[in-house]
């Protein structure tokens, strides 16, 4: 009895608030919208079930129309969602319909249907009502909704499984490159090895070129001083002999000059002698070799040389001598015949465990293309062959020149580990 008193307060309310309508039709109105609410609830219980297909989610929502409206045993329902549909058992279309279509995307829409299967009176939508109007909206906006968020869960899930695609794809192929990268790594570390130890070699090979080719000079030099040298120099005192014998005047001029050209003969054979192989390099050492060089240039072809160094011991490898006394002498000789320098300055110091020796002459230079090219002609060619040279020994050569500046060659070599300063190498003695 109290349950029975507790479900008609309700309908106690609205009849007092309304009391000129009859009881029936709010007793009436009350249970359509109860039918409408459990539709509503049932709907959201379908929809919160992600387990569910699209199929059957359509099939459960089908079922629920034909309760839901005023006359649910000749109501019909359908619920559509793309390809995909659902019809209440003995579906069939009438003229009597209530309809609501929703859209999801651009390509994808749905649309629920109801249809009474016979003429009921005229109500606010043809045979239907207002609250029924109300509800397929509702209901269509609750499947719009589900379908969008399903949608949208479906393409992150997909988006996802797409990047792990492409990341399992990215990283097979990085870890292909990666081992192409490191055996490319491999094979030139190799390579560099290689080229290292052929560099090595052909330091040796340079080294040993330059000792084997002082040698040869060294004993053209010593047979120009021994054998020609000696030879001239006993003409010379035969000549001077023969000129105490000779009476007639003709035969005294005539040795006269003889021991004239015998004197040319000789100081020719000295020089010869000296740019073949200066004795003083191997004597003496680098320092005053230079000097004598710096000598040598001024006498013989008028070139103002001026010669400094520190005075601190250099021990070299006799090779580095030989190599830098060259050098040297090719870039006094490159003042003279193709900067037509006027003086040049050569200094020799020891700095950071290296000897640097400096040449800078006052000539008409060249332009900084072809001092990076060391030139085509014979002078390029002879400072590019220092270069390599001087690279070959640990060394390095640099050349600072531009059009009317002059030259500035810096040669730069490591040092020996203290062979006695000035000696002659068992190396370049004959054999």
């Amino acid at each position: 009895m109290k349950k029975r008193n507790k479900l008609l307060k309700p309908f106690q309310a609205i009849h007092a608030l309304h009391p000129e309508v009859p009881k029936n039709e709010v007793l009436h109105a009350l249970r359509e919208r109860v039918k409408e609410l459990t539709a509503l609830h049932s709907t959201v219980c379908v929809l919160q079930d992600d387990r569910l297909s699209t199929r059957e989610v359509l099939e459960r929502i089908a079922r629920l129309l034909p309760p839901a409206w005023q006359y649910p045993e000749i109501t019909a329902g359908r619920v559509r969602m793309g390809d995909c549909e659902s019809c209440t058992p003995g579906f069939r279309r009438t003229r009597w319909l209530q309809a609501c279509d929703f859209r999801i995307s651009p390509e994808l829409s749905g649309r629920i249907e109801v249809y009474y299967l016979k003429k009921m009176p005229q109500e606010a939508e043809g045979p239907f009502l207002a609250e029924e109007r109300n509800l397929i909206n509702s209901l269509a906006d609750m499947l719009r909704v589900f379908f969008e968020r399903k949608l949208a869960a479906k393409a992150l899930l997909d988006a996802h499984n797409d990047l792990e695609r492409r990341v399992k794809e990215r990283t097979a192929e990085l870890e292909k490159l990666n081992a192409a990268l490191k055996s490319e790594v491999k094979e030139r570390e190799l390579r560099q090895q290689e080229i290292l130890t052929y560099q090595e070699k052909l330091r040796g090979l340079s080294a040993e070129l330059i000792l084997t080719e002082e040698r040869e000079r060294r004993e053209i030099a010593t047979d120009l001083h021994d054998v020609i040298g000696q030879t001239l120099a006993l003409a010379k005192m035969r000549a001077g002999a023969l000129r105490g014998f000779c009476a007639a005047p003709e035969a005294a001029a005539g040795l006269k000059d003889l021991s004239s050209f015998v004197d040319e003969a000789i100081l020719a054979t000295r020089s010869l002698t000296f740019q073949l192989a200066s004795p003083i390099l191997y004597e003496l050492g680098l320092e005053s070799a230079l000097e004598r060089l710096a000598e040598d240039t001024r006498k013989r072809h008028g070139l103002r040389v001026d010669f400094g160094a520190d005075g601190k011991n250099k021990p070299l490898p006799t090779e580095t001598s030989v190599l830098i006394f060259k050098a040297v002498r090719e870039l006094l000789m490159n003042a003279v015949k193709h900067a037509k320098a006027t003086e040049v300055r050569v200094r020799v110091r020891r700095a950071a465990g290296k000897i640097a020796v400096t040449v800078r002459d006052n000539g008409r230079g060249f332009s900084a293309g072809a001092a990076a090219g060391y030139g085509t002609d014979r002078r390029g060619f002879g400072l590019f062959s220092i270069r390599e040279k001087v690279s070959h020994l640990g060394g390095a050569f640099r050349l600072s020149t531009s059009p009317g500046a002059g030259t500035l060659a810096v040669i730069t070599a490591p040092l020996g580990k203290g062979k006695p300063h000035g000696k002659e190498n068992p190396d370049l003695r004959r054999p």
